[in-house]
């Protein structure tokens, strides 16, 4: 089972003839700013530690996450990315049933299938911005009992948040049955507050699955990390291949929590350039916009003009800059299309070569 994602740079440059940096990329959401200040100077300041191998305990960037989210250390476990953690969560649960809220990031299915997992599926819809209802989790709950549910918040790739009694349906089975819910959180950290990391304590089958990616600019280090019980920490820890997060990625994480400022200007700018890129797509007449609450818009084009595979197609050759094609995920058709929120100028001018493909198109003359 192959998965499709974004932020494939390297290919559309090499198809197009241009470096990577020539192109623009809004399929993958990634914090507009890039990395945190000062990286670069902490990277030379501990360039020699390249000579050794990383802290195999991870112990100051555990030390960084606790102080951050107020979680013991004993609770969090950081690896290469959140998907490595993905593809060790069913091997350490040991469970051969779940369900999957779509639609989500696609490395789930293939990561719990790979293990024999039987997944089903629950779809949902529109009108519920994408996530489910509480009557549809009792429902498949009771139908099939599975071991794990799995959620995310806010939703990917719509950016909703689940309504208040889903996540007190998911802190209630956590706590008082065998139900493990998974949680993928890592856009959350452009909505802190709406993280259920508060409930870690009362809910020893809770996990949730954090990113230091996609908020802190530095995909291309891979760290990840997930907040759960002591107990299922341990376990994980315990599986996980020594050495997983190198030294680099270390530095980084430890550094990038420490700068507020920074985190203080990506929440201002993504929030302002979100509302911006709302207001502008939705005047156009022919889009829906779904309200998100992360770094991203999912958006749906009405009948009347050509499909999300059409508008990738043509941004990239007219303005190259790549769009997501929604199609990829499981429950959204070829009407929708991902958007990343970057910067004022940046965003300016997708919007632009947006309006022109819909003029062009609208008129009969593509």
């Amino acid at each position: 089972m192959s998965v499709v994602h974004g932020g494939n740079v390297y290919e559309i440059s090499s198809l197009l003839g241009c470096a990577p940096e020539a192109v623009l990329d809004y399929s993958a959401s990634i914090n507009p700013l890039g990395p945190p200040p000062g990286l670069l100077e902490e990277f030379n300041r501990y360039y020699s530690r390249l000579q050794h191998y990383p802290d195999i305990g991870n112990r100051m960037l555990l030390n960084a996450l606790s102080r951050f989210h107020g979680v013991a250390c004993d609770q969090i476990v950081v690896g290469n990315g959140s998907t490595e953690l993905i593809y060790w969560l069913p091997i350490v649960l040991g469970i051969r049933s779940a369900v999957v809220v779509l639609p989500t990031f696609g490395e789930y299915r293939k990561a719990f299938e790979l293990q024999g997992v039987r997944m089903h599926k629950l779809f949902t819809s529109p009108e519920s911005g994408f996530q489910p209802t509480v009557e549809q989790l009792d429902t498949i709950c009771r139908e099939v009992s599975p071991e794990a549910v799995l959620f995310t918040q806010p939703a990917s790739p719509a950016g909703t948040l689940l309504p208040q009694e889903v996540r007190n349906w998911i802190v209630r089975k956590s706590r008082e049955t065998n139900l493990c819910c998974i949680v993928d959180e890592v856009f959350v950290d452009f909505c802190e507050d709406e993280s259920l990391k508060g409930f870690l304590g009362e809910s020893p089958r809770l996990v949730l699955i954090r990113s230091m990616t996609k908020f802190y600019g530095i995909p291309g280090l891979r760290l990840g990390y997930l907040l759960t019980s002591e107990d299922l920490a341990g376990r994980m820890k315990s599986a996980l291949p020594p050495w997983s997060v190198n030294t680099l990625a270390q530095i980084a994480g430890e550094h990038s929590l420490g700068q507020e400022g920074y985190r203080r200007e990506t929440l201002d700018i993504v929030e302002r350039e979100r509302r911006h890129m709302t207001e502008r797509l939705e005047a156009m007449k022919v889009f829906r916009v779904f309200p998100g609450n992360a770094n991203y818009l999912l958006v749906r084009i009405e009948d009347s003009l050509p499909d999300a595979g059409v508008l990738q197609r043509d941004i990239i050759d007219s303005e190259r800059i790549i769009v997501r094609d929604c199609r990829s995920f499981e429950g959204l058709n070829e009407r929708y299309f991902r958007l990343a929120v970057r910067l004022p100028e940046q965003n300016d001018r997708l919007l632009a070569g947006i309006e022109r493909w819909v003029k062009a198109y609208s008129s009969g003359k593509p």
